[in-house]
């Protein structure tokens, strides 16, 4: 049986009544079920935008385009951003209703290690990625509408690490293409993780693309 049979009668109508514009958008799009271009559904995320949760991330946004601190973005933990463009992608948030989106996507983007890494160092070494951050991030830009040819090399990172083909061992490190101490083997070993396979990456990070 559908959770949605599980609900009271009244509780998809009180979620339209929210206060809160960002429920109201998530609401029609999520559990309505409206397709993109109702008109309910654009004006609720217009409104979501301008006045909900999205705006006030957004608001905090620097106009160079990152949160915090400059650089790759992962610190300060939770409040940097990379944290920000997560949430603003659970959030609903689109790029093509904010471009303050967009210059906070290509921000990020133009601090990615040039293997294609996202990573925690804060000097942007490639020697701090992980499954984790990489599917998250790659799953938030993708839910955010945003496109961009440099996204390629991300992918190909996640993909090659994942199954090993053409990675060198981490020991290697004249390897054009190696593992390191973090994400430091295929079927998402983790130096994290006593270099065994993690869940958690496999599950909130790649596994968000199946």
């Amino acid at each position: 049986m559908s959770w949605m049979n599980q609900l009271r009668s009244d509780s998809l109508p009180w979620l339209l009544k929210s206060e809160n514009p960002g429920i109201r958008y998530l609401a029609l799009r999520d559990l309505y079920n409206l397709p993109p271009d109702d008109k309910k559904l654009k004006t609720a995320r217009r409104s979501a935008h301008k006045d909900g949760p999205i705006a006030v991330v957004l608001a905090n946004m620097e106009k160079e385009g990152y949160w915090v601190k400059s650089g790759p973005g992962y610190n300060p933990k939770y409040r940097s951003t990379v944290w920000a463009l997560i949430l603003l992608a659970q959030l609903g948030a689109s790029a093509n209703e904010d471009r303050r989106i967009e210059q906070g996507c290509k921000y990020l983007l133009n601090h990615m290690a040039e293997g294609g890494q996202f990573t925690t160092t804060t000097s942007g070494a490639p020697s701090g990625t992980v499954d984790c951050l990489q599917g998250n991030l790659l799953w938030s830009l993708m839910e955010l509408g945003y496109e961009d040819p440099h996204m390629d090399k991300a992918y190909e990172w996640m993909a090659r690490t994942v199954t090993g083909e053409g990675v060198a061992p981490m020991e290697e490190k004249d390897a054009p293409v190696r593992y390191y101490a973090y994400k430091c083997g295929p079927t998402f070993a983790c130096g994290v993780n006593n270099q065994l396979p993690c869940a958690w990456g496999g599950c909130q990070g790649n596994a968000r693309f199946e």
